[in-house]
């Protein structure tokens, strides 16, 4: 199994906030969706990455009630985030790419130890699809794998950043992220090291950890095997 997917990120510095002005439960299926979709999705000869999933199977992947699952998608609609890209009216095959050129940017979704081996996502089975914190939880996730840096396994932010980026209160977010650990998309937050500077006693800067199938999940590559040539060899 791969260790992430892609997930288009440029909406997400932009947009994430909107869905607080949604219905609760709604904007949680429209976001549990999303991510779905960018966990399950194949990309094609074009480049372009799609998904062939129907109502039933968003339900038991997702843990979401059909009229939920049609709630969400019409918000993904409406926000421009997802087109059906099938030729025929009554196959349904969505795509996440809906920029032209496919330059919506993106950014590594985890899906190693996020999505089991029965297919299902089990931090959305956890889910009751109703608290206003739990679609902070997953703001909060979105905007911390937006905000990621690619060369490392964390992403290092401000908790009063993640506030004014999700128009949150502190005791919210605080909540958040507990809940995200709890339901393992979050792996642990541990506050920065500020002993070399004494003036940032009252700082806010966390390392925020994502629940990965692996060590260095998210940030692994090919190391370049030096070419060795014999001294005999050099032609000088």
């Amino acid at each position: 199994m791969l260790f992430w997917k892609k997930m288009p990120s440029l909406w997400i510095g932009n947009q994430i906030a909107e869905f607080s002005d949604l219905d609760t439960a709604k904007a949680i299926a429209a976001l549990k969706i999303y991510l779905t979709f960018c966990l399950f999705c194949k990309e094609s000869d074009s480049g372009r990455r799609t998904v062939e999933l129907t109502f039933s199977n968003l339900c038991d992947i997702a843990s979401l009630s059909r009229s939920l699952v049609n709630e969400g998608l019409k918000i993904l609609y409406a926000k421009e985030l997802i087109k059906n890209v099938s030729p025929t009216e009554r196959k349904k095959i969505y795509t996440v790419d809906v920029l032209e050129q496919h330059e919506d940017g993106w950014c590594k979704l985890p899906l190693k130890g996020i999505v089991g081996e029965d297919k299902k996502i089990s931090a959305f089975q956890s889910m009751h699809n109703r608290y206003h914190f739990e679609l902070l939880a997953l703001q909060t996730y979105m905007y911390l794998l937006y905000a990621r840096d690619n060369r490392n396994d964390y992403t290092l932010a401000r908790k009063k950043t993640i506030c004014t980026k999700l128009k949150c209160k502190l005791t919210d977010l605080n909540k958040a992220i507990t809940y995200l650990i709890h339901i393992g998309l979050l792996d642990r937050v541990v506050k920065k090291d500020i002993v070399s500077r004494p003036l940032d006693l009252f700082h806010d800067s966390c390392y925020f950890y994502m629940k990965t199938g692996g060590d260095g999940a998210l940030t692994y590559r090919k190391k370049l095997t030096p070419l060795i040539i014999a001294e005999e060899e050099f032609p000088f």
